[in-house]
């Protein structure tokens, strides 16, 4: 195709594992590319700039947006995904979790997968990282480091870099596609959940905010903190941009004058390991703590109180716990769909930008 856009191989052959591995500049030129596709999307153009090319997808969790969104994107560039799961081959596994004939080494996988195809995508976190805060990470790396081809992180435990892109471009959007978010106020907070969710959402939603010049309010009950060198590199962020980062214990406080609220579930990490106090997973325990806090819920009194942010989630959202039906459902000001289609434009434009070639 002699008429490629501009973004087609612009990161050819990297991997994309965190937003944070690259520079502000470069994550405004994905958004730029996801904006030129989502246009071409609504016009019904077609955008084949993968032609021939195949994806492995491999969730080790259940995924409605992320499987369907990525399984679209790879079909709509003119490729091919094919989903793995991990209990319908020999599962790949770290060396230490070894079972013969029940598992394969990861630096196997990543080899094979990356003679037949194109690129490989990984999802994993909780139970399939036997809540140990970090290990989904490190599988996602151990990948990369095998692969020859392109790995895209689906989400694990510590970070869900396309999620964070789709909410940018939402952001974005909901303004009116300003330069930057420097002087509007994004408060990412604590919302109660009866389940345990993992800390990708709200640190890569922080970091996306202040790699956006956004002022960050964090904001959730103690014992929910997230990890310190990701709350230290969105500091940096926002010291870059000369814009203000808070960490605070009370959600309306949090919301007041807010632009953008984007109130999530996480579980208190305190009771995982490598930080509980014997190195144990505490379920039950945890669950118990969350149930204190149920008093952390959005509601539509608590969105006009705060001056009618717009309200952002990654989705699902629990309805009932995290947030009332009425603000998913009538709220004039939420994202929570938005966000939701934004994940085939970010996607579509990374896969383009590692998977394409320009020649």
């Amino acid at each position: 195709m002699s008429d490629l856009p501009w973004y087609i191989g612009y990161f050819s052959g990297k991997h994309w594992l965190r937003n944070i591995d690259y520079s502000i500049e470069d994550i405004f030129k994905v958004l730029e590319a996801a904006k030129d596709l989502k246009e071409k999307f609504h016009r019904g153009e077609e955008t084949i700039y993968l032609k021939g090319k195949t994806l492995y997808l491999i969730f080790y969790n259940k995924s409605l947006r992320t499987r369907n969104s990525f399984q679209t994107d790879i079909y709509q560039l003119g490729g091919m995904g094919i989903y793995i799961s991990p209990d319908q081959v020999y599962a790949p596994t770290l060396p230490e979790d070894m079972i013969p004939y029940q598992t394969e080494a990861i630096r196997d996988v990543a080899r094979v997968l990356s003679r037949y195809g194109d690129g490989i995508a990984i999802r994993i976190y909780g139970d399939a990282a036997k809540w140990i805060i970090g290990r989904g990470h490190r599988i996602i790396n151990e990948f990369a480091k095998w692969s020859s081809v392109p790995v895209l992180n689906m989400e694990d435990d510590l970070y869900h870099p396309f999620q964070a892109l789709a909410d940018a471009q939402a952001a974005l959007e909901a303004l009116g596609w300003p330069k930057d978010l420097r002087g509007k106020k994004f408060v990412v907070s604590y919302a109660y959940s009866g389940g345990l969710k993992p800390l990708a959402v709200p640190q890569s939603v922080a970091l996306m905010a202040a790699m956006l010049g956004a002022d960050v309010y964090i904001a959730h009950p103690p014992g929910f903190e997230l990890m310190d060198d990701i709350m230290a590199q969105v500091k940096k962020y926002t010291e870059h941009w000369g814009s203000e980062f808070k960490i605070v214990h009370d959600m309306d406080e949090a919301f007041e004058g807010a632009t953008f609220v984007y109130p999530k579930a996480w579980s208190p990490k305190g009771f995982f390991p490598p930080f509980s106090s014997d190195g144990q997973v505490h379920k039950d325990e945890a669950k118990a703590y969350q149930s204190r806090f149920k008093d952390w819920i959005v509601t539509m009194e608590r969105l006009e109180k705060a001056g009618k942010p717009f309200y952002m989630h990654c989705g699902p959202a629990d309805r009932g716990q995290e947030v009332t039906d009425e603000v998913l459902d009538i709220y004039e000001r939420s994202l929570y769909f938005e966000e939701a289609e934004n994940r085939l434009h970010v996607q579509k434009a990374v896969m383009a930008m590692v998977m394409g070639k320009r020649s």
